[in-house]
């Protein structure tokens, strides 16, 4: 907090959250291209572990640990090129959805997608790779790459299928620590040696990462080594893939989720500790959020020369905010003038020689732009929805207040705009569902339409629903007059009420439209006509006559 370079342990676990937010939001076109580049970059790593073993074959064989902690030392360079180009790994996206779910910022279809898609595209890049970049063009092909290939994909299917779960879960589980661990930072080259430390240690003592697999086993299929599919898939991706994300998941939601997040507002909300407001300075798509705290400079004196009533007020000072009229209800409405009062430094950008008009109009337009739904607050934008506040912790604090009360933080959060432009983002969840029912949907409506009886008269619906509600009205239905008769004689509504209440609509007969009311100006519902129209039994246009066909309509004593 107060850095600039480097973040809390509070906060990275607020970026896993903000990141995997911004991920599920990815389209599936840009969710396949980052997936497929991340196969590709990752994959570096690979080729390097290759190489190290196979053009180093004498020292493997008599001092082989010398051999692992080298490849140890260079696998991190792929996982740094996938975390600087901010494209999707499989591994990495383990712990940033895990993490998200059990927090609520995403659901389990953006989750089930994201892992989808980026395994079978990461599995394309490392084909890719592994023919065109290793095979085609010769790199691959000389004797030492050829050996030290089909050994360690042999090596590799000699497992177990629980022993190569067991490898993968403590392999994604140092994989989610290395990418946890460069989230604190921002210096490049101190975020790749956060990646070493933890991918040195799983590839040094033989842990199993399914996507670094993918390029080892595939080069060991190319070059004839003694496994088949078959083999490589049930000895190695499967139970691979399962231990990578019970590994990854175990880390996101016992590390980042609990430890960082539901252990820390736990002792704040306990203690009373200093609100922050905490913002994503990098919400832009294809790269890692950072997620920043601010503190509110909030007063907690006891000052007992100030009346109690005045307590609201005195916090907005504080908050450098206004406080507005009390409404004739006598609740009070407060409004903070935020961001630039949350903030320690000027987050827009002003001439200084504008006049204090064009200020306050730049100001204006400023605090109509909210922080968008689905999306962390964004560092430099207005207030955030409840949601998104929420999964940001601010809803996790309350503030004692110097008369011994509690002021919650909504007080303290209050809302930087009056009139707003609600913009937000769809999760690529959200619009796989939409995709899916819209079929279904449609066919109901058609179902439903052909249901529908016409109306006598199309002129007067279609024009009636279009100049004057502006709804569509609904579907004329079939009334028989014995039944409007009987329904009038349980009313107890006589003949001439009822063409008295016809008259007072201003309703000539079925087959024109109601007349405008000369006093009122406007137009008269049709809502109780539709009801009562009886297709079989229309009054002659011009007709003064009733609506109701009264000629069956006669008072019976009771039986």
């Amino acid at each position: 907090m107060g850095d600039e370079y480097y973040l809390s342990a509070n906060e990275a676990a607020l970026a896993v959250v903000a990141t995997a937010m911004k991920k599920a939001r990815l389209r599936l076109d840009t969710l396949c291209v980052n997936s497929l580049m991340g196969g590709i970059l990752f994959s570096s790593g690979g080729m390097i572990h290759i190489m190290a073993q196979g053009y180093m074959g004498s020292i493997f064989q008599n001092d082989p640990g010398v051999i692992m902690f080298i490849q140890g030392l260079v696998y991190p360079i792929g996982l740094f090129y996938v975390v600087i180009m901010g494209v999707d790994l499989f591994n990495s996206n383990v712990l940033f959805f895990s993490t998200a779910v059990v927090r609520g910022a995403v659901s389990i279809l953006d989750l089930c997608i994201s892992w989808f898609v980026s395994w079978w595209l990461n599995l394309v890049g490392n084909i890719f790779v592994c023919y065109v970049i290793s095979t085609y063009s010769g790199v691959g092909t000389t004797k030492s790459f050829i050996r030290s290939a089909v050994e360690i994909a042999e090596t590799k299917n000699a497992h177990g299928f629980v022993q190569t779960l067991l490898r993968g879960v403590a392999g994604n589980f140092y994989v989610s620590m290395a990418i946890y661990l460069q989230l604190m930072v921002k210096p490049l080259h101190v975020k790749f040696f956060m990646l070493l430390l933890p991918i040195f240690t799983f590839v040094s003592l033989g842990y199993s990462h399914v996507v670094a697999d993918m390029y080892l086993m595939v080069m060991g299929l190319i070059n004839h080594a003694d496994v088949t599919v078959g083999e490589v898939i049930w000895r190695v991706f499967i139970p691979g893939t399962l231990g990578n994300m019970i590994g990854g998941s175990a880390f996101g939601i016992v590390v980042t989720w609990y430890l960082h997040l539901v252990v820390v507002e736990r002792d704040q909300r306990e203690l009373n500790l200093p609100q922050y407001d905490v913002r994503d300075e990098q919400p832009e798509l294809n790269q890692d959020s950072r997620v920043v705290r601010r503190p509110l400079q909030i007063s907690t004196e006891d000052d007992d020369d100030e009346p109690l009533d005045e307590e609201p007020e005195y916090i907005n000072d504080k908050l450098g905010g206004i406080r507005e009229e009390e409404p004739s209800d006598s609740s009070d409405s407060y409004r903070a003038e935020a961001p630039q009062a949350l903030y320690e430094d000027n987050l827009s950008r002003m001439n200084t020689r504008s006049t204090g008009i064009s200020r306050l109009s730049n100001m204006s337009s400023y605090r109509r732009l909210r922080s968008p739904k689905n999306v962390f607050p964004v560092y430099g934008m207005g207030n955030a929805g409840k949601r998104e506040r929420e999964i940001a912790g601010e809803f996790a604090l309350k503030v004692k207040s110097r008369h011994s009360g509690e002021i919650d933080s909504m007080l303290l959060r209050a809302a930087t705009t009056t009139g707003t432009v609600d913009l937000g983002a769809n999760y690529l969840g959200e619009t796989l569902k939409r995709v899916i029912t819209r079929s279904k949907v449609q066919k109901e409506e058609r179902d439903i339409e052909a249901q529908r009886i016409v109306s006598p008269c199309p002129s007067f619906s279609s024009y009636h629903s279009r100049h004057l509600t502006g709804v569509p009205i609904k579907p004329l239905r079939s009334v028989s007059v014995d039944n409007v008769n009987k329904r009038m004689l349980q009313a107890g509504i006589t003949p001439k009420a009822a063409r008295g209440a016809n008259e007072a609509a201003g309703i000539d007969s079925m087959t024109t439209r109601p007349r405008m009311s000369s006093a009122m100006g406007e137009s008269v519902s049709t809502a109780h006509t539709i009801d009562l129209i009886d297709s079989e039994r229309q009054e002659p246009k011009g007709s003064t006559q009733s609506q109701f066909d009264v000629k069956d309509f006669s008072p019976q004593k009771p039986a």
